[in-house]
């Protein structure tokens, strides 16, 4: 199969990939120039968002095609500037089908004062994002952020770049899109119980309670 057949099988990703672009821009949870998704098409290739275009008003057709290997197959639309994190995380965690890279205003403070976003706080917010890892800053753009983010990824879905964003990964877009919107809620969550006094986490027992109730699920 050719690379013009490969586009256009992939039609229905692209539509899904563009909806949930819009939906991050429509939630708040990055600019109409910032942040980037991207999908798992087969082995060897992944459908990314541009760069250089309005994200609240992206179409199917201004998704990009990419090799794993870096060879951008829709030479017409510039890909996005952080196409080297996405593919340095599909090859760290082969099973991740999707990544969403975005910057939402309370998750991204903590990242900018180097302070832990709270997962303890609630049960779901355990069980969907365990324990977020730190990927040290790096230059935005270049292969070292990339390579940094590829390390952290391998022991966590969320990543905290340091004084720049999120990113998240999951088996498909949407458990990526949902780790990024449960994260956030999370941010808000260590943020509020902070300024009412302290809060009360789950316990270790209640945590390890769901450690085995999350691997009874896989």
């Amino acid at each position: 199969m050719n690379h013009e057949d490969i586009y256009k099988s992939c039609r229905e990703a692209r539509e899904e990939l563009a909806y949930f672009m819009r939906r991050l821009y429509e939630r708040g949870l990055t600019t109409c120039s910032g942040g980037n998704l991207s999908t798992r098409v087969g082995d060897n290739h992944v459908i990314i968002t541009p760069s250089a275009l309005d994200k609240g008003r992206i179409t199917g057709d201004q998704i990009g095609l990419m090799t794993l290997e870096g060879e951008n197959l829709t030479p017409a639309l510039t890909v996005s500037m952080e196409t080297g994190i996405h593919l340095e995380v599909y090859k760290a965690r082969p099973e991740v089908r999707g990544i969403v890279h975005a910057h939402p205003v309370t998750a991204s403070g903590f990242a900018a004062m180097s302070r832990d976003i709270d997962t303890t706080l609630t049960a779901e917010a355990y069980a969907v994002l365990g324990r977020p890892e730190v990927a040290p800053y790096a230059l935005m753009g270049t292969p070292a952020l990339a390579e940094s983010v590829a390390r952290a990824v391998k022991d966590a879905d969320v990543v905290i770049l340091e004084n720049h964003g999120i990113l998240t990964v999951g088996s498909s877009l949407l458990a990526a899109f949902d780790r990024l919107e449960v994260l956030e809620a999370a941010a808000k969550m260590t943020l509020f119980t902070a300024l009412l006094g302290g809060a009360a986490p789950l316990s270790p027992e209640r945590l390890a309670e769901l450690d085995a109730w999350k691997a009874s699920r896989t």
